[in-house]
């Protein structure tokens, strides 16, 4: 992108130290070692020698030192960064993505060292210990006890809060150069589909956000995994890049739930705990029509694309079909066949987008690619094409599946059954 508040990163030039790991913080640019400035959560800690730090990551701490926010990627979606220990920064996010201000934070850290300085007398809850070493860095949040550190503006009054360590270099980068912990919703208008460009970042708050970097597109195209593990039994309070089926074969977490599908809390309705929990998400102008298919058995000889052919063409009919209409007919994977155009109106046009990169290999329901990575850039390229309806493909409920329904019924405006 060419914009003056854009930055391109070359997240090839950018790494980490192994022999550091994951318990403090450190940041490698073309193979050397970043020089750290002094920790603002560890006073006593001194400059740590090494080279100069690149540009966009100077700029990106100033900005964040002054309480303004900076967008950048992770794993997940482009994320609206801020001080997560500064109310006033933490405002600002709210104001810029025009945010409800009930809508908790999740804060971001880029060292097991950080996460422990933000919690009430440096205590991890030990039933995380064995989630978080399996899937830390990476796309899970975890619900704790908040330290008296953190604002009420993050945690929107409640006893807890969300913390993450993201796996993108750029975000671990920020973290770990500005040494702030970083309160980081998707970095979209509140309600639209998350960006996972930062063309979408652009699209909607524009000269709002002084920086955005650009590190290309998201690798899951969802938001994170979050888990209340001080709930008995354990709970996903929002599905996302970590599955249930992963989780379960954690210890302590072989019986976790989840919400909505498992148990309702009225508390949590009324006062969220977490992001994705209030609120509806995700949506395009478009209307969103959401088939969601009944799985046969293994022994039926239904063929799958041909049953969802099926019923699309028997949902067209019932559309607003005002010449000329656009529609947008959204796949689980590339490949997939074309609806028969002798059996459609002549004034309607048809656009196709895939959810992800590959084909299903097999009944597993998982692929090399994530199954939600183009998602939300479909929803976006299809406004831009000016659709007005987007009938999606929907997925069995297992894997991957679980995170990618719950932002499919959350955009939805209708789900009809095939």
């Amino acid at each position: 992108m060419t914009h003056p508040n854009v930055v391109s990163v070359d997240t090839e030039a950018l790494s980490f130290d192994p022999a550091v790991g994951v318990e403090r913080d450190q940041v490698c640019w073309n193979g050397q070692a970043v020089a750290l400035p002094p920790r603002p959560l560890d006073p006593t800690a001194r400059p740590t020698p090494g080279a100069a730090a690149p540009a966009w990551l100077t700029q990106a701490q100033a900005l964040l030192k002054s309480d303004q926010v900076v967008a950048l990627p992770t794993e997940t979606v482009y994320g609206l960064a801020g001080h997560a220990l500064a109310p006033r920064a933490v405002i600002r996010i709210f104001e810029t993505k025009n945010r409800p201000m009930d809508n908790p934070l999740i804060v971001h850290v880029s060292s097991l060292a950080m996460l422990r300085a933000l919690l009430p007398d440096g205590q991890l809850p030990t039933v995380y210990e064995p989630l978080i070493r399996q899937f830390w860095p990476g796309p899970l949040t975890i619900l704790v006890p908040a330290s008296p550190l953190i604002p009420s503006e993050v945690t929107c009054g409640q006893p807890t809060v969300a913390i993450r360590f993201p796996a993108h270099p750029v975000a671990r980068a920020v973290i770990a150069y500005s040494g702030l912990p970083l309160a980081a919703p998707s970095a979209n208008s509140s309600g639209k589909p998350s960006p996972t460009l930062a063309s979408h970042v652009w699209d909607d708050l524009r000269t709002r956000v002084p920086l955005i970097l650009d590190a290309g597109q998201c690798h899951w195209g969802i938001e994170s995994t979050v888990v209340d593990g001080l709930r008995t039994p354990p709970a996903i309070l929002r599905p996302g890049g970590v599955t249930l089926e992963q989780i379960q074969t954690v210890p302590g977490f072989h019986n976790c739930q989840v919400y909505r599908k498992n148990f309702t809390d009225p508390a949590l309705e009324l006062a969220p705990t977490t992001p994705g929990m209030k609120y509806r998400h995700y949506s395009p102008a478009a209307q969103v029509i959401l088939l969601q298919p009944s799985y046969p058995s293994p022994q039926s000889t239904r063929d799958p694309d041909t049953t969802f052919t099926d019923a699309v063409l028997k949902l067209l009919p019932e559309l607003p079909l005002n010449a000329p209409t656009k529609v947008g007919i959204l796949r689980l994977h590339p490949g997939a066949p074309t609806l028969p155009r002798s059996q459609l109106p002549s004034h309607l046009e048809i656009y196709y987008r895939a959810m992800a990169d590959d084909t299903l290999p097999d009944a597993s329901f998982e692929s090399t690619s994530p199954r939600s990575k183009h998602l939300f850039r479909s929803f976006r390229e299809f406004d831009q094409l000016g659709v007005q309806s987007i009938i999606v493909e929907g997925a069995s409920d297992l894997g991957e599946g679980l995170a990618l329904m719950n932002r499919l019924h959350k955009a939805a405006s209708r789900v009809v059954s095939y």
